[in-house]
């Protein structure tokens, strides 16, 4: 009985064990893996999956297009290649232009193949003088790298900071005016398109505008530009447009345009060298690869909860081996008292039955010894009636022959004595009588 509770409780451990799991595995679908203070765990994490895969972010659905890719870039890593195809970069601008699914991610991406949604709006603003707007976190951050910039004695100047819709629509318009729509877009993003309008993007200078063209005044010459080469990821700010990369991220060399990533991100990129912000969201940000981090992470947890069930389930065995143990023990002290105190019983009928042997024979030697006794003091009285008998036979024999028969003497003698006496007389007189007989017949011969 025992033994069939324990395995019960077994099996419901396992059962237990097993839901939970499943609702952990069901939990884990909704699991959100990048956070931007968890940036250094992701990518460890890709590090993890990088040991057992070449080119973690290879996604098989994009084979063919790595492919031609890697046609029309003969000289460029396939690693870069991989990268820049997971952005769309092999494809026309502003052709299948995909809209963002978090325009208010500090890491969005966005070019001419990413776009925000119609009419969005950040949720909230930080003024950082002069009213220029820029996304909270973003602001506090430009705030502090303007500051540390001071203290080398170099001074930074806001051009240009958040801007709308409206006003993206207004300059690129403008451009357009003057310029062919190839050189107009190679300068200018379309209104949608634009990292201004998420609040997370500056244009610096190391001077106040003054009216000419912003390429003109040759930041990228200044000490302030060099700084900021330097220092800024420290402040989560990375150049979003470095010189040669037109190719890549689509517009012109812009020293001034500074976007602010996190600093997570911005140190990941200066550490490895990583210049262009395409290639490293390629590599990293994309969706595809959130998702095969995501994977790792539920496939760790899974197999950490399995482990953690087996070793629940191994001491749940454990246990019950022991109670299963203790209850054989229990079992077989139970059996050995029952051997022993059948034992007990067989010995106690036996010497009871063996006493009640000895008091049988026990009680036949006493009525053995008092018939004995009977006996012996029936004879013994017999003998005695006898004896007086006989003595006063004796007496009266004698005396018969003297003076004749005399009963007087016998009044006491028992009816066996009398009988017997008569016996004697009748014998004794037969004796005589054949002795005169005798007498007679020789007196006549």
């Amino acid at each position: 009985m025992i033994k069939s509770f324990f395995c019960f409780l077994f099996i419901i451990n396992i059962f237990l064990l097993t839901f939970t799991l499943s609702v952990s595995a069901d939990q884990g679908a909704d699991f959100c893996v990048f956070e931007e203070l968890e940036f250094e765990e992701y990518l460890a994490i890709v590090s993890a999956i990088s040991e057992t895969e070449e080119y973690p972010h290879f996604f098989a659905e994009n084979a063919e297009r790595y492919k031609a890719y890697q046609e029309r870039y003969p000289d460029m890593p396939f690693d870069v290649v991989i990268a820049l195809v997971n952005v769309n970069n092999d494809m026309a601008s502003y052709r299948d232009v995909e809209i963002v699914a978090d325009p208010g991610e500090i890491s969005v991406l966005l070019n001419k193949y990413f776009s925000l949604p119609p009419d969005w709006v950040p949720d909230e603003f930080t003024d950082i003088g002069n009213g220029s707007l820029m996304h909270p976190e973003a602001a506090k951050h430009y705030v502090e790298m303007r500051a540390a910039m001071r203290e080398d004695n170099l001074n930074l100047v806001m051009i240009s900071a958040y801007r709308d819709f409206t006003r993206q629509r207004n300059l690129f318009n403008n451009a357009l005016a003057t310029r062919s729509v190839a050189r107009a877009e190679r300068a200018f993003a379309r209104p949608g398109h634009s990292e201004h309008h998420t609040g997370l993007a500056v244009d610096v200078m190391h001077r106040g505008h003054s009216g000419g063209t912003m390429t003109g005044m040759r930041f990228e010459r200044s000490k302030q530009f060099s700084w900021l080469v330097e220092n800024a990821h420290e402040y989560g700010f990375i150049l979003r447009y470095p010189q040669g990369y037109l190719e890549i991220g689509g517009y012109i060399f812009e020293p001034w345009h500074w976007r602010f990533v996190g600093v997570p991100i911005a140190t990941a990129m200066y550490d490895r060298e990583i210049i262009s912000y395409e290639e490293f969201y390629g590599r990293y940000l994309v969706q595809g690869m959130r998702d095969k981090v995501n994977e790792y992470i539920k496939e760790q947890q899974r197999l950490a909860e399995e482990a953690e069930a087996a070793a629940a389930l191994e001491a749940a065995a454990a246990e019950a081996a022991e109670l299963a143990a203790a209850e054989a023990e229990e079992a077989e002290l139970a059996r050995v008292e029952a051997i022993i105190r059948a034992a007990a019983q067989a010995a106690a009928a036996e010497a009871l039955a063996n006493a009640k042997a000895e008091l049988a024979e026990l009680e036949a030697m006493i009525n053995d010894a008092d018939k004995f006794n009977i006996h012996f003091i029936v004879t013994i009285t017999i003998l005695g009636f006898s004896a007086v008998a006989a003595v006063l036979y004796v007496v009266n024999t004698r005396s018969k022959h003297k003076d004749g028969p005399n009963t007087e003497g016998i009044p006491y003698l028992s009816l066996f004595s009398l009988i017997s006496l008569k016996k004697n007389d009748q014998k004794r007189n037969e004796d005589q009588s054949q002795g005169n007989d005798t007498c007679n017949e020789n007196s006549v011969s």
